[in-house]
């Protein structure tokens, strides 16, 4: 999986959720990047699945420059409608959010976590495998929410690659974050899941 990048709502600091908000230029240069990472999986992706957002699109249509795969759209991952907090602080955003508060003319988080979880059902049942998926950092949140977990940050036009483990039930998945290095290296390290 990886976020879109960077975006207007973004770089301004304001919650844009299911409000759509174009990438800047550094979004673009970001999605460009990321494509090194794409290079460098011993899995390649043989199908994109991006949020109907234009962020997660725009940012799939140029991985797809490179990748020359089928791309599909799915509505379910899209970012977490915060109706009437759309365009407030992303700060305040959050803090309502953790404290359990519903945005007004918005969705639950638990609405939010089930939408999302019905994406992944929808994806996992899709021939073409592996799946590239191009989405929203809350997205993200809401994957590992829906198993009582918490991540850290997710980075714009990062790859997050999701690889399945047995050892671990209550959490299937051992996450590696694919990133560059200043002097063009690609990396890897592990992601750690909090409780």
């Amino acid at each position: 999986m990886i976020r879109h990048g960077e975006t207007v709502a973004n770089a301004e600091g304001y919650a844009a959720g299911s409000f759509d908000t174009p990438l800047t230029d550094k979004g673009r240069e970001q999605a460009q990047a990321a494509c090194r990472s794409l290079e460098c999986l011993s899995l390649k992706p043989k199908l994109i699945v991006h949020s109907h957002l234009s962020r997660a699109r725009d940012t799939a249509n140029i991985l797809n420059k490179k990748l020359h795969l089928p791309m599909q759209e799915n509505v379910l991952l899209s970012e977490q409608c915060f109706g009437d907090w759309m365009g407030t602080s992303w700060d305040t955003v959050r803090e309502r959010i953790e404290a359990g508060k519903i945005p007004p003319k918005g969705e639950s988080k638990t609405a939010f976590i089930e939408r999302v979880m019905n994406g992944f059902v929808e994806i996992m049942g899709l021939p073409d495998e592996p799946i590239l998926i191009v989405t929203h950092g809350g997205v993200f949140d809401a994957l590992i929410w829906n198993y009582k977990r918490r991540i850290s940050d997710v980075q714009n036009c990062h790859l997050y690659e999701f690889a399945p483990t047995a050892e671990k039930k209550e959490f299937p998945w051992e996450i590696w974050h694919h990133y560059t290095a200043e002097d063009g290296r690609p990396l890897r390290k592990i992601v750690e899941i909090g409780t």
